[in-house]
């Protein structure tokens, strides 16, 4: 067994976390370490509204029904970890601290498994599948002609003109994370600058206990440049980019992310469930990881996406803009990042419009990734997805990566 397997997978109702009243100090769940601290992110994850202010996206004024298929032969599938070790479904499932884990081919929901006390119903925390969105409706903008690639973000946004690290960026720089800037991404660094980011979001705090900033846009104002290369030479994954991107977008669509994705996609996907999004200290949405929502409502999304942007006989996604991600972007910016490590340094890679894009051949996708474990994983050649929605004890491993994309293959392949 790999020492990853010996996370203690209890679930939050067998840790006791957040019971009684109130509950003991010890298992109380709070914003400081309930967003990455295991084991309180196993309560967190399906409860951040009540611990983090929200902003809440409103249902369809009708639902549409999700048609069920079950094939439980899926459930007898076998999985390799990393390092070649066999597993069953269910233990990959108990393994990687997954709390729901949905399969939908031709349309219909073919496969579901629930733990930790998650429903079909239950809003969870999506991380940066929120991204995708807003990468999604970027790539609506430019094909309605309402802004271009090569347009600079400062004149759409001209507090950026500042001198700092966006100030001659690109549209198309920040939508596939090409902008050069000095910020950090890499979680297991106590000195990276997305910790700087997290204590500006409420979820941490700086070392002297100083706030860097008092809101995630004054925070992006003030990144700098990195010196060494220029803006579109490499992807580097960098949050506050989505922050960005979804700054610019409020003001080309003169809408903010949740009164464009109600009324572009939860209105006409008859999405049923509770919904929300985090917001920082200054109310701002934490565009690059606040979504909460079911899986249910998350595999209607998926389904969609799967269907040339179609649902319920309506075109929801134009299916250019689905064939754009499917082409992705440049495999030679994302191999010269730093995210071209282990499974993802065979050049087969690319990451366009917020969305991780896989080129393998025979195995071609798009993605929305969360950290943590979330997932939302479409195959169209196939017509196979998977949402994964999970309480993962770390932010960014390759042993999890490498262990769900093993499980998505098997179940992606079971009906070759």
């Amino acid at each position: 067994m790999s020492d990853k397997a010996r996370f203690d997978t209890s679930s939050h109702s067998d840790l006791k976390l957040m019971q009684g009243f109130p509950p003991p100090l010890e298992k109380r769940v709070t914003r400081l370490n309930g967003l990455w601290e295991p084991p309180y992110n196993r309560w967190a994850y399906q409860n951040m509204r009540k611990i983090w202010p929200t902003s809440p996206i409103a249902p369809a004024p009708h639902g549409i029904d999700l048609v069920r298929d079950i094939d439980p032969s899926i459930a007898q599938l076998s999985v390799n970890r990393q390092d070649g070790t066999p597993a069953e479904f269910d233990t990959f499932l108990r393994e990687t601290f997954t709390d729901s884990f949905i399969v939908v081919k031709g349309g219909k929901v073919v496969f579901e498994s629930y733990h930790n006390g998650m429903t079909a119903n239950q809003p969870h925390i999506m991380f940066s599948c929120t991204k995708s969105f807003i990468g999604l409706y970027a790539l609506i903008a430019i094909e309605d002609g309402l802004v271009a690639r090569d347009t600079p973000i400062a004149s759409i946004i001209p507090e950026l003109d500042n001198g700092g690290g966006f100030a001659d960026a690109t549209f198309g720089n920040v939508l596939d994370m090409t902008t050069s800037l000095q910020f950090s991404e890499y979680y297991e660094d106590p000195t990276a600058e997305i910790h700087d980011y997290a204590a500006v979001l409420g979820a941490g705090v700086k070392a002297g206990g100083e706030l860097p900033s008092p809101d995630l846009y004054s925070y992006a104002m003030g990144i700098q440049k990195d010196p060494v290369r220029p803006h579109g030479a490499i992807f580097e994954y960098q949050t506050p980019e989505a922050d960005v991107l979804n700054w610019a977008l409020n003001r080309i669509l003169g809408a903010d992310f949740i009164q464009t994705v109600e009324s572009r996609i939860w209105s006409k996907l008859g999405m049923t469930d509770e919904a929300y999004v985090m917001l920082d200290p200054a109310g701002n949405l934490f565009a690059g990881g606040g979504m909460n929502a079911s899986s249910n409502d998350m595999t209607r999304f998926a389904a969609m996406m799967l269907d040339n942007g179609r649902w319920n006989g309506e075109q929801i996604i134009p299916k250019s803009v689905i064939d754009t991600l499917s082409r992705g972007a440049s495999t030679e910016a994302f191999l010269n990042g730093p995210s071209a490590e282990e499974d993802m340094a065979n050049g087969q890679w690319s990451y366009c419009a917020q969305w991780w894009i896989r080129h393998t051949p025979g195995s071609e996708a798009i993605m929305a990734i969360g950290v943590n474990g979330q997932w939302i994983y479409i195959d169209r050649n196939r017509d196979v997805a998977v949402i994964k929605q999970s309480s993962q004890p770390e932010a960014d491993s390759w042993y999890f990566h490498s262990y769900t994309t093993n499980a998505i293959d098997a179940v992606v392949r079971h009906w070759d």
